[in-house]
């Protein structure tokens, strides 16, 4: 998990939405699982952020990803691989 985004609260990705490549500001979430507490990167701007990218950008910065699909988590990670202690 990368604790720099999280104590800073957000974070800037370039993500290619309607083939345009963007510059999109996410920030700092934290919402309630099973296990805990854990980060969750959201777009500030209200933009739909397609499966594939979240997908690219969860595993670009090591954190979850909110969009319109669900929660996306970086490849071979779980919620409970990111619970706050």
């Amino acid at each position: 998990m990368n604790m720099k985004i999280v104590k800073k609260g957000s974070t800037e990705a370039e993500v290619r939405i309607a083939g345009m490549l963007q510059l999109h500001k996410f920030k700092v979430t934290k919402e309630k699982t099973a296990f805990g507490e854990i980060p969750v990167l959201v777009p500030e701007k209200k933009v739909t952020l397609p499966l594939t990218e979240a997908m690219k950008v969860a595993n670009q910065l090591d954190l979850p990803v909110r969009c319109a699909s669900g929660l996306v988590f970086p490849s071979g990670k779980f919620a409970r691989d990111f619970a706050l202690k």
